[in-house]
C-alpha cells in the first residue's frame, strides 16, 4: 500500500512539474500592467498623497485598458488585473469624499470603504499572480 501511495505521488508530482514548466508565461504588457498596480500597493503603504495616488492611478489606467482590449492574455489575469485597478479607483474616490466632508460619520465609512478597497486591489494582485501558477 505505502508502495502504490509513493508511485501515485510521485505520478502527480511529475505531471505539477511537466505543467508548470509548460505553462505561459505573462507578457511584457501584462507585466507592466501588473507592476504599475504593484506600484501603487508599494506606495499605499509609504505616506503617498493623494494626488501622488491619483497619478499612479491615472498612469496605470492605459496599461489595464490595453489589455482588456487585448483578446491573446490569460482571462484570468485580466479580471483580476481589472478588479484590482476598479478596486483602487473605488479608494480614490472614498479618499477624495473623505478630504471634502466635514462630517464624522462619512469620513469613518469613507476611511472603512478606502481599507476595504485597498485590501480588495491587494488580493487581486495576489490573484493575478495565481493565474500564471
Amino acid at each position: 500500500m505505502n508502495k502504490s501511495v509513493n508511485l501515485v505521488f510521485s505520478i502527480l508530482l511529475a505531471i505539477i512539474m511537466l505543467t508548470s514548466c509548460l505553462s505561459p508565461k505573462k507578457s511584457t504588457e501584462e507585466e507592466n500592467a501588473l507592476n504599475s498596480l504593484i506600484q501603487i500597493q508599494n506606495n499605499l503603504e509609504t505616506d503617498i498623497t493623494y494626488d501622488e495616488f491619483a497619478v499612479l492611478l491615472r498612469d496605470a489606467k492605459p496599461k489595464v485598458d490595453s489589455l482588456k482590449q487585448s483578446e491573446n492574455n490569460n482571462k484570468c489575469f485580466i479580471s483580476a488585473v481589472d478588479k484590482c485597478y476598479a478596486a483602487y479607483e473605488i479608494a480614490r474616490k472614498a479618499w477624495k469624499r473623505k478630504m471634502e466632508t466635514d462630517n464624522v460619520k462619512t469620513r469613518q465609512d469613507m476611511e472603512t470603504t478606502f481599507s476595504f478597497s485597498v485590501s480588495l486591489a491587494t488580493l487581486n494582485i495576489a490573484k493575478a499572480n495565481n493565474c500564471y501558477n
